[in-house]
């Protein structure tokens, strides 16, 4: 004789067994979507090598990260230029040992990336980098030339200084850091020396990078 309760446990069973089932295609449906997060996750920080070249940057990133005030550079009033005095990104503009007519015309080029930020460029500083290596006259050529562009006394051998001890990532080879003497370095309005282009990169690639930066910053 079947009794009342023995109808209700074999009615039971088979809800049982339909809300495990649903249960286990729910886990199993969360845990698909969550295997794309974790293998991106495992291959950033677990190997790393995979994403090498995978940067957007067209110059080097420095990482870690420089620091403006360590590079010594003082302004033309006898001032140290530290972080926080500008709300502004700086371009530190390195001419170089020997800047010849090539180098002037990519200087140059380089206000012309600078009107191209369009609404931006108010964000961005330019300054002119004199170490005791420059050629005599290059500041009254460049005073002459670039007339907006303040300059800074800076010590020798700032750009390696500037990475000495910091890897330098990005798609194109890695330039080798004892014979770095020209280019830019871009720093962030906190005091950060993140990027460095060669002189040669001024133009599509360097306003590439420095739009990104731009879009990309809450800050200045």
């Amino acid at each position: 004789m079947t009794t009342k309760s023995d109808n209700q446990e074999r009615t039971a069973q088979p809800r049982m067994t339909m809300r495990n089932r649903n249960r286990l295609m729910l886990i199993g449906l969360m845990l698909l979507s969550l295997l794309p997060l974790g293998a991106a996750v495992t291959i950033y920080y677990g190997a790393s090598w995979m994403v090498e070249g995978a940067q957007s940057n067209r110059g080097w990133l420095i990482d870690p990260p420089g620091d403006l005030e360590a590079l010594g550079l003082i302004a033309d009033d006898g001032t140290v230029v530290v972080p926080g005095e500008s709300r502004r990104w700086r371009l530190l503009v390195i001419p170089g040992s020997t800047c010849d007519e090539t180098c002037l015309e990519a200087l140059q080029l380089l206000r012309q990336v600078h009107v191209l930020l369009g609404r931006d460029a108010d964000r961005v500083l330019r300054l002119a980098v004199m170490t005791p290596s420059s050629p005599a006259g290059l500041r009254g050529t460049l005073r002459a030339r670039l007339p907006e562009m303040p300059f800074v006394q800076g010590p020798p051998d700032i750009l390696q200084a500037a990475v000495r001890g910091r890897a330098l990532r990005g798609q194109q080879p890695i330039p080798v850091a004892g014979t770095l003497d020209a280019g830019i370095l871009t720093v962030d309005p906190l005091g950060n020396v993140v990027l460095y282009h060669g002189l040669d990169q001024i133009g599509q690639e360097l306003l590439s990078d420095l739009k990104q930066l731009l879009r990309l910053s809450n800050i200045g």
